[in-house]
Parts: C-alpha cells; sequence; structure tokens
C-alpha cells in the first residue's frame, strides 16, 4: 500500500510537470513537416500561383527547372498585357522571388508603374502596393504620388475606431482578413519610428486578440483557415508570435489551428472544417501562413527578397543568406538604372532630385529582447539596423547602394500577405533610427524545457525511492 501511495505521488508530480510544459513550444516543431507536405502538394501539378511561388522560393523548395518554366510564365504576362492592381504586385512578387529584377523585366519597370500610380485604391489595394515597393530597397523619387510613406499614411488614416482595417476606406467594420494584411504591409515599412505607424500596429494587433475565436481560429464569413492565415501572417510581420501565451485558447494556438482545416487524402487545406474537401486558394493562405511562422522563427519575413539573387534563384532554387548583407555594395547610378546622374541633365537639376533611400547595417548580438510597445525584436545574433533618409542625389557622384524594401501582397476575394524591413542610408548628419525586427532562435525552447522537466522527475524519483522505497 505504502509502494502504490508513493508511486501515485510520484506520478501526480510528473503531471504536474507535464501541464506546466508550454504546449504553444511545439508548434515550431511540426510546421517543417507541413511545409514540406504542402509543397508537394503544388509541385504535383504546373505551379500556376505567385505567391505559392513566392512561398516556395523562401523555403528554397522550387528547383531550377521550376524556376525556368515560372519564368516564362511571368515574361508572356508582362509581354501579353500592361499588367496592373493586384496582378501588378503579384508578378513583382514572383519575379523577385525567382531572382529576377522588376525595376528591369523585358524592357519595363514594374516598380515605377507601382509608385507612379495617382489613382485612388481600396484599403487592401494600399497594402499590396506597399508591400511591392517594399520587396528589395528601391530607389524611389519622394514626390511621386504613391510613396511608401505616403501609402502607409493612408493606411493609417483607414484604420477603424476598433483597431482593426477593412477592404474599403467606407466600411465602418473591420474584418481579419484586411487587418492582417494591412500589418503585413505596414510590417514592411522602413521607418518603424513613424509614431502614428507604431500605434496603428499596436491597436491591430489588439484587434486580432480580441478577434481571436474560442478553438484559436478566426472569423470572416465563418471560422475558416484563409482568415486565420491572413491573422498569423499580419502578427508576424509585426514581431509577434501568435504561440505566445496571448494567443494560446483552450491549449492551443493559432499555428496548431490550421491542421485542423488539413485534408487527408491529398495534403491541401479546406476553407473550413465543414468543407468537403481542400481547395488550392485555401491552401495557398495556409502554406503562406506556415512558412511565414517558419522563417519568423528563423529571424526573417514572408516577402524579404533582399538575399535573392539571380544565380541562386537560377541554379538551386531562391535562397535567401544569413550571412552578411548583399544589399550594402555600392552602386555609382544615382537614377536606378545603372546609368550616370548627369547624363541628360544639368548638375543643377540632378542636385535638386530627391529620391528616398535606405540601407542596412547588420551587427551581431546574443541577447534577446522583445519589445511590444515599438515593435522592435533583437534576437540572438542579428540586428538590423534602420534608417532612412532623404538626401538630395549629387551630380557625377556615387551614390549609396540602390537598396531595396522587402514585402508580399495578396488577396482577390479572399486576403493576402507580406513583410520584412528596409536597411539605412548613409548620412553623417543622421543618426541611426531603431533597431528593427530580426529574430534569430538558436535553441529551441522545447529543448530547455525537456531537459529540465527530466532532470527534476529524475531527482525526484530518486529522492522518493531513497526515502521511502529503501531502493
Amino acid at each position: 500500500m505504502v509502494e502504490k501511495k508513493w508511486f501515485g505521488i510520484l506520478w501526480g508530480i510528473v503531471l504536474i510537470f507535464v501541464l506546466s510544459f508550454p504546449s504553444e513550444s511545439f508548434a515550431a516543431v511540426s510546421v517543417s513537416k507541413d511545409i514540406k507536405n504542402t509543397a508537394s502538394y503544388f509541385k504535383s501539378s504546373a505551379l500556376n500561383s505567385d505567391f505559392a511561388v513566392a512561398a516556395l522560393a523562401k523555403e528554397n523548395l522550387l528547383t531550377a527547372n521550376e524556376i525556368k518554366q515560372y519564368r516564362k510564365v511571368l515574361t508572356d504576362r508582362v509581354n501579353a498585357k500592361k499588367v496592373t492592381g493586384t496582378e501588378l504586385v503579384k508578378t513583382i512578387i514572383a519575379l523577385k522571388a525567382i531572382g529576377e529584377d522588376p525595376e528591369n523585366f523585358q524592357k519595363q519597370n514594374l516598380i515605377k508603374r507601382v509608385y507612379d500610380t495617382a489613382a485612388e485604391s481600396s484599403v487592401t489595394g494600399y497594402a499590396y502596393d506597399l508591400i511591392a515597393l517594399n520587396t528589395d530597397d528601391y530607389e524611389i523619387p519622394s514626390d511621386a504620388p504613391n510613396t511608401p510613406a505616403k501609402i502607409a499614411a493612408k493606411l493609417v488614416d483607414a484604420e477603424l475606431p476598433d483597431g482593426g482595417w477593412s477592404w474599403s476606406s467606407s466600411a465602418k467594420n473591420s474584418d481579419v482578413d484586411s487587418t492582417g494584411m494591412v500589418l503585413t504591409a505596414l510590417g514592411t515599412y522602413q521607418d518603424k519610428h513613424d509614431i502614428d505607424v507604431n500605434r496603428a500596429i499596436r491597436d491591430g494587433i489588439k484587434y486580432l486578440k480580441a478577434a481571436e475565436k474560442e478553438n484559436a481560429s478566426f472569423d470572416n464569413y465563418g471560422i475558416n483557415s484563409c482568415t486565420t492565415a491572413q491573422a498569423i501572417i499580419g502578427l508576424v510581420s509585426v514581431g509577434v508570435d501568435p504561440t505566445t501565451r496571448d494567443f494560446v485558447k483552450k491549449g492551443t494556438n493559432p499555428i496548431s489551428a490550421l491542421s485542423t482545416y488539413k485534408d487527408s487524402k491529398n495534403g491541401g487545406y479546406k476553407w473550413k472544417t465543414t468543407s468537403e474537401s481542400s481547395d488550392s486558394f485555401s491552401t495557398e493562405q495556409v502554406f503562406q501562413a506556415l512558412v511565414a511562422y517558419d522563417l519568423f522563427l528563423k529571424g526573417d519575413t514572408l516577402y524579404n527578397f533582399r538575399n535573392i539573387s539571380r544565380s541562386h534563384a537560377g541554379s538551386t532554387g531562391a535562397t535567401d543568406s544569413d550571412a552578411g548583407d548583399k544589399d550594402s555594395g555600392n552602386d555609382t547610378s544615382s537614377n536606378g538604372n545603372g546609368a550616370d546622374s548627369s547624363s541628360g541633365q544639368s548638375p543643377a537639376a540632378a542636385a535638386t532630385k530627391v529620391v528616398e533611400k535606405h540601407t542596412k547595417e547588420v551587427v551581431t548580438k546574443t541577447n534577446t529582447i522583445t519589445n511590444t510597445k515599438d515593435h522592435t525584436i533583437t534576437h540572438n545574433n542579428t540586428t538590423t539596423k534602420t534608417n532612412t533618409v532623404e538626401k538630395p542625389a549629387a551630380a557625377k557622384k556615387q551614390t549609396p547602394a540602390k537598396t531595396k524594401t522587402a514585402s508580399n501582397a495578396k488577396k482577390e476575394d479572399k486576403p493576402a500577405t507580406a513583410a520584412a524591413q528596409a536597411p539605412p542610408a548613409e548620412d553623417a548628419q543622421q543618426e541611426p533610427k531603431k533597431v528593427v525586427i530580426t529574430k534569430t532562435t538558436g535553441v529551441s525552447p522545447v529543448h530547455g524545457w525537456v531537459g529540465s522537466l527530466s532532470a527534476g522527475a529524475g531527482v525526484i524519483l530518486l529522492i522518493i525511492r531513497k526515502k521511502f522505497l529503501g531502493v
């Protein structure tokens, strides 16, 4: 009887240890497998989704032949007509993903087409524009009608009283899909010191926290996978981990909730758990969310294509280098086209041309700091400082490299996404602006918990055996 009593106590203690283990820590463990399985779903037939291609590229899951084939798809598309709107944004994202230059593809500057657009757009349309302009660090004239700063201001103005956004600026009620997309776009915006942008991001996070359902999914026309995916992408784009306790509902979290929509027959994902089968759109959305979360754990974002070069994309698939900063080299062009700034205009004219410039400085660090108020994150190893400087471009003078602004976008009837930070420009009079979200995890928290729990349980077992069982 004594033995049974003490063994019962022992198992009770072990159970307490197990229940205290943060189940959300396991989220990252299953994501990698789900990403590979979902990649197989897309690769089982010809690739036909720009967003799926971009996500596959970020995970280095595209073969050289697949990249070649999709390059032809994009070439045919651009040569067949003048792409505009959402199709233009998706084309830019896909081009960057496979290592092409959207500023000079088939003799067309697609980036210029975005920042030169003066027409009014929907809220989500502006979000996509901001994402496209931040897929890399581009030189954008400050007097252009659709600069990142102007777009960000419009998105801030479009925020509704509840802290969220709707796809239309005239709507009175926010929705999760649009809020996720706008957060994704604002997450790519380089000026993290913008007080209004930071406030809008904080309010958007609060809105999503309040909107989460008891099963850790999100609702828009019913609880569904697409809306949940958009919430996840938006959160990780602004540096928020959706598996932390703030988003844990009844022992699960949004990442884990995605598995409830999985179609076991083909590896795809359903729109709702009650849907008969998976569909390509829902699968695409969930795949983006899984990849976005995986990249978040690695300190990267879904639409940051700064480190993807054509040489990489054309051989082993798109890669995202962890080391160094390939964007920091200098370009002798001040007009973004490789030509000397003085050609075709006087020095005076060249000097009055103002452009938005960004450069990036990477330093190493080992501490982990999370500040949810201003959304700055530093996790082991990598810290990115970001400055934005408006500076006259001097004639016949080398200017800082044509840098780039990262991003994503997505939605036609259903959501979109994005992410990435921009870098800093050299200016002797300008101080660095701020540390921007870069997160790198070396050791999983699971390892620490498992080790601690195992050691604790072992010590307790030895004490009980020694003291009460005489063994």
